[in-house]
């Protein structure tokens, strides 16, 4: 076993936090993470996956939710469009400038 990496973890059980967590560890279930040790090991691992997503990442996964779940409510909300009754023609001008504040709206869910 030379290519074991051995550690010991203390409990300071006068400290509330710690004490908890050495008693959580005390009944973990071995079946279910198929031992302590490994239960520590995914911990970290994930521990240390959540400290490299970057705060781009983090935005950009709260824009993606926020995106698919306005989509399911207009799909769930069965929007028709109706015709417009007397609305004046815009010129080609204001035509653009509708098109252009549109696209700056999106831009805030970038």
């Amino acid at each position: 076993m030379k290519d074991v990496y051995k550690m010991t973890v203390r409990f300071d059980l006068t400290d509330a936090r710690e004490r908890y967590l050495a008693e959580y560890m005390q009944t973990l279930d071995v079946k279910k993470y198929q031992s302590r040790n490994q239960f520590v090991l995914d911990a970290i691992a994930d521990y240390v996956d959540l400290q490299s997503i970057t705060r781009e990442q983090h935005d950009e996964d709260i824009r993606s939710i926020i995106r698919e779940e306005m989509q399911a409510c207009f799909a769930e909300a069965n929007f028709t469009p109706q015709p417009m009754t007397n609305a004046p023609a815009l010129t080609a001008e204001q035509q653009k400038e509708a098109e252009q504040d549109i696209m700056d709206d999106l831009k805030l869910f970038d």
